[in-house]
């Protein structure tokens, strides 16, 4: 099925316009509620995921930042160097940070996660999902290219969203890689296997 590039931009600039009306105060108080579900979540699994892959947070998505403090896990965020070379550094409380390719916040150096190792979980942002488990990005490609060269070394992927940011169906292509899990400041979804 060939997906309407339009759809996909009407639908992403919808659920952004969503995602913006939060006001500042309702965003940092979900993003608390989303990070305890996360928290809460991951110990629950049956294999503890030692290795957290996650994004600095743009203002509108959800605040990650707390993340890097937790305790007994590695964590690594991504740098960019184009939409299809995505590698991921190990961060700390003390790591400096300075804008990317797409003005996003990057670390600066450190080693860079060594796949196939331990048990990994990714965090991803996204504009947004549904309860398939498809996300919609911000239609540049780089999380679902780099997914998809290395999604045998992912235990989980975890979609970070908002619940204003859930639509009935975002359209899916072949390169699209499903999410296991969407974690909302309402809890934990589930996503169907495929």
């Amino acid at each position: 099925m060939t997906i309407n590039p339009v759809d996909k931009g009407a639908l992403r600039a919808s659920a952004l316009a969503s995602r913006q009306q939060l006001s500042a105060v309702s965003r940092e108080l979900y993003s608390t509620r989303i990070q305890e579900h996360l928290v809460a979540h991951l110990n629950a699994q049956p294999e503890r995921s030692d290795m957290i892959l996650t994004y600095r947070a743009m203002p509108s998505e959800v605040n990650t930042d707390t993340l890097f403090k937790m305790p007994e896990r590695r964590f690594f965020a991504p740098v960019t160097h184009h939409h299809e070379h995505m590698e991921w550094h190990e961060v700390s409380a003390e790591s400096s940070w300075s804008r990317g390719v797409f003005g996003i916040l990057e670390p600066d150096g450190n080693s860079i996660w060594p796949g196939g190792s331990g048990i990994t979980t990714l965090l991803c942002p996204l504009t947004a999902f549904d309860r398939q488990g498809n996300r919609l990005g911000m239609g540049k490609g780089c999380f679902d290219f780099w997914l998809s060269q290395h999604r045998k070394d992912i235990y989980q992927v975890i979609g970070l969203a908002f619940s204003c940011q859930e639509v009935a169906k975002v359209p899916a292509e072949g390169h699209d890689m499903p999410m296991d899990f969407v974690i909302t400041e309402e809890g934990v979804i589930r996503c169907p296997k495929r």
